[in-house]
């Protein structure tokens, strides 16, 4: 079975942190520590990462949550 590449692509908390709509990497550490998402650790680098569609997926469970409480 072939794995999509996006769902496997891991990218900085700053990112992360733009990506969600924040200027600070803090809220990522925030939201790791209360098991939204998963930080990752690589032999080659010494900088924690999260998945990019860990984060997106943060996205869509927020948008599906508005639109749920606008019924």
């Amino acid at each position: 079975m072939i794995e999509n590449s996006k769902e496997k692509e891991f990218i900085t908390f700053t990112k992360a942190a733009r990506l969600l709509g924040y200027t600070s990497s803090q809220i990522i550490n925030r939201l790791i520590d209360e098991k939204h998402l998963k930080a990752y650790s690589f032999p080659d680098s010494s900088t924690r990462k999260v998945c990019r569609h860990e984060v997106l997926s943060l996205i869509q469970l927020s948008v599906s949550k508005d639109s749920e409480d606008q019924e």
